[in-house]
């Protein structure tokens, strides 16, 4: 289980810590050196036949710093192919973290680590394999809880000799452009966040990070294992079992988890990702038959007795938090799952995945020139030879990971700071090149990649090959690259005002503009523009003893100057607590105007309400462009009797039924209503439009009752549609019971 700062799969405070730097982090952003290349960037496309690589040239050990785009001979599988692209890359030593500056948010951080020249590290501390001596206490195992993590634990002592070495790795090696993340075996790949000063990361590097040699306090699901199949059982059935479960869970994590981190770098970019993988190897499990072996005899009973339950009273019967209160069915699926688990496969799994992700990975073995696999005093007589196969696994492991990923592995060296340096100098002088592959079959096939340098004794390194984009994904690529619904945004917009309306106003008021006839116009006039006010006594408001006798609403319209364009005047009262009136003037062209609206009771005291709106006319759309005015809303249920009342409240019961206005300027475009899903998606509740007209003033109107909806969310959608032109309406609705 994670401890200390990293405890939990979120990793909450190194990632909240981060974050919050993120966040804090600004100034001015120091600058890599360039050289004269560099000065010129190219621009990368991101064609599916587009191929980045970066290769590294070496001339005795050091890097060549002098080559051209003329000296590089790229082939894919044995066929020349065209460099489109070059750069090389130099980077500068690392400096103190005053001058590192962490992305300002999580967007730049992205964008940050998607450019190849900012050198992209992943600490990947694998916890299950790594010793910390001060934590091994022998064959003493101390049970820890099999519901709920235990307090996080800080290291007691010193800190360690790997742990030194990448605090210094990280404050003094680590350049200033640099991004660099942790992750854990029992991280998300999705939570996985890039700064440039990791300061808390050497926070979470004192704690007891190191699990391997410790059985103690392990993480619920494991201590599980200890619970169903305790090894001290007294007819010696499980002897053996839950060390085995734990050991393969804890492999099958290491596995799974680097699998996800090396997809998640592969979508961040295609250029080299270096994974700095501080781990003792791995014991690549088999399957394993014996493990998944039938046990005489029925599951284990469950053993009553007197424990403290939850607030703190005696109860009998068995603990749950015990070791015969734990369900026995899911601790055999799982036992049954890992002695089926094949950690070779999944091995060579992850290897094939960073090759194809790009993502090099350099193994560290933090206990430098090791001796033995085992702690000290842990092997004896017999168990040396047992010991030291399982070290020379343990390392090939290692080595196979980096020259699988074309990495370098820091193993069997005491000096860890220099060798830590030997992996960041790896990636500080490369060449990045491009090509179109003249392979454009989208096919899936692995397609292999040889670079050659004219110039004699270099020689260079790059990625071995890519796999081709299947059809499938091509076509998945054109999905997400096309544009996006275009009325998302504006749904996303709708229901969010939503959100806005408080329940605590005295009155609601709504506005807005449409079209009528002009007085006296001849037939076939051009109609103008007119605004409607609509406002409605709050339920609670109409309930106040100053208003049981109504009140007087009026209302004035003014342009932007503050010269008053029209006036009038509206009652409401218990029975009848909203009005709609529709306000016109010659003046009221296209423009914005203030409409303001002073309610006052008729008891004869002040004014009780006063608000302004601020309303616009728009221009007027081309000949043949469909151009709605903005929707009114009504309502009927239970409060209103059985005739519709104008309502601005956009929150309804599930026993009402709304009418929807909307203003047209003529009846010839197709007008069509639906009801929508916070998603978008159109519910199977029809709504008929039709056409009303009423003093002049026309409107497409539909209905919809809520009583086989529930409560939440929804919007109707008003398309207006006239040859190839389409206008769209909507309106969020609250059903809130």
């Amino acid at each position: 289980m994670l401890r200390g700062p990293l405890a939990g799969l979120a990793l909450a405070c190194v990632l909240g810590a981060l974050g919050a730097a993120m966040l804090a982090a600004g100034g001015h952003q120091p600058s890599p050196a360039k050289t004269p290349q560099a000065q010129q960037r190219p621009t990368f496309r991101s064609d599916v036949n587009f191929v980045r690589l970066d290769v590294f040239a070496r001339l005795k050990g050091l890097p060549v710093p002098d080559l051209a785009q003329e000296d590089f001979e790229v082939l894919e599988d044995g066929v020349v192919q065209k460099v489109a692209a070059f750069e090389h890359i130099l980077i500068r030593p690392g400096a103190d973290s005053a001058e590192r500056v962490d992305p300002r948010n999580v967007r730049e951080s992205i964008q940050m680590a998607g450019d190849a020249r900012n050198r992209l590290f992943v600490l990947f501390l694998d916890t299950y394999n790594v010793t910390d001596p001060a934590a091994y206490h022998g064959s003493i195992r101390m049970p820890g809880s099999a519901t709920q993590r235990l307090p996080a634990q800080e290291r007691m002592g010193p800190p360690t000799f790997v742990d030194q070495a990448l605090s210094n790795f990280l404050q003094r090696t680590i350049g200033p452009d640099d991004l660099i993340a942790v992750m854990t075996p029992e991280m998300n790949a999705a939570e996985v966040t890039f700064v440039r000063r990791p300061d808390s990361i050497r926070e979470y590097l004192a704690t007891a990070w190191a699990q391997r040699s410790s059985l103690d306090n392990l993480d619920p699901g494991l201590e599980r294992y200890y619970s169903c199949y305790p090894p001290d059982d007294p007819l010696n059935l499980f002897e053996g079992v839950a060390e085995e479960m734990v050991l393969r869970e804890r492999g099958g994590r290491v596995m799974s988890s680097l699998r996800d981190l090396v997809r998640r770098l592969g979508q961040i970019r295609e250029e080299r990702k270096g994974v700095l993988v501080i781990s003792e190897g791995w014991e690549l499990f088999r399957t394993n038959p014996t493990l998944a072996r039938q046990f005489k005899g029925v599951p284990p009973p469950q053993l009553p007795g007197v424990y403290v339950g939850s607030g703190g009273k005696l109860t009998t019967g068995a603990d749950p938090r015990s070791s015969w209160g734990v369900d026995w069915q899911a601790c055999e699926t799982a036992r049954v799952r890992l002695a089926n688990l094949d950690l070779q496969r999944e091995f060579r799994e992850v290897t094939d995945e960073a090759n194809r992700a790009n993502a090099s990975f350099y193994p560290v073995d933090p206990r430098g020139l090791a001796a033995r696999d085992a702690p000290a005093g842990a092997v004896s007589g017999q168990n040396v030879i047992a010991d030291q196969a399982r070290l020379r696994e343990r390392l090939e492991t290692l080595r196979t990971a980096a020259s699988a990923t074309d990495g370098l592995a820091v193993l069997n060296s005491n000096d860890l700071g220099s060798s830590l340096k030997r992996v960041v100098d790896d990636l500080s002088d490369y060449y990045l090149l491009g090509y179109y592959s003249t392979n454009a079959r989208a096919d899936g096939t692995f397609r292999t990649i040889t670079v050659k340098v004219k110039k004699p004794g270099v020689e260079v390194r790059t990625r071995r090959g890519y796999q081709a984009a299947t059809a499938e994904e091509v076509a998945a690529r054109a999905r997400a690259s096309a544009p996006s619904d275009p009325g998302a945004e504006s749904r996303r917009a709708a229901l969010a005002s939503l959100d806005r309306m408080r329940a605590d106003r005295v009155a609601f008021l709504s506005g807005g503009f449409g079209w009528e006839s002009p007085p006296g116009g001849a037939a076939g006039a051009a109609p103008r523009p007119v605004f409607w006010i609509a406002g409605e006594l709050a339920s609670a408001t109409a309930r106040e003893p100053e208003w049981r006798t109504g009140g007087t609403v009026s209302i004035v319209m003014m342009n932007a100057d503050g010269a008053t364009l029209a006036t009038d005047q509206a009652t409401v009262s218990q029975e009848s607590r909203a009005f709609v009136r529709f306000l016109s003037s010659p003046d009221l062209t296209a423009g914005d105007y203030v409409v303001r609206v002073r309610m006052q009771n008729s008891a004869g005291g002040a004014a009780s309400f006063t608000e302004q709106l601020r309303l616009t006319v728009p221009a007027r759309a081309a000949a043949g462009v469909p151009q709605p005015g903005q929707p009114l809303m009504y309502r009927r249920g239970p409060f209103t009797g059985p005739a519709f009342q104008p309502t601005a409240d956009n929150r309804f019961r599930r026993a009402e039924r709304l009418r929807i206005d909307v203003p047209v300027a003529d009846g010839g475009a197709t007008i069509a209503a639906r009801l929508l899903d916070r998603k978008g998606q159109p519910l199977p509740i029809p709504m008929p439009v039709s056409l009303r007209d009423d003093a002049g003033r026309q409107f497409a109107t539909a209905e919809v009752a809520f009583a086989p909806l529930t409560q939440g969310d929804y919007l109707v959608e008003f398309s207006l549609q006239r040859g190839q032109q389409t206008a769209t309406v909507l309106v969020p609705i609250r059903i809130v019971q």
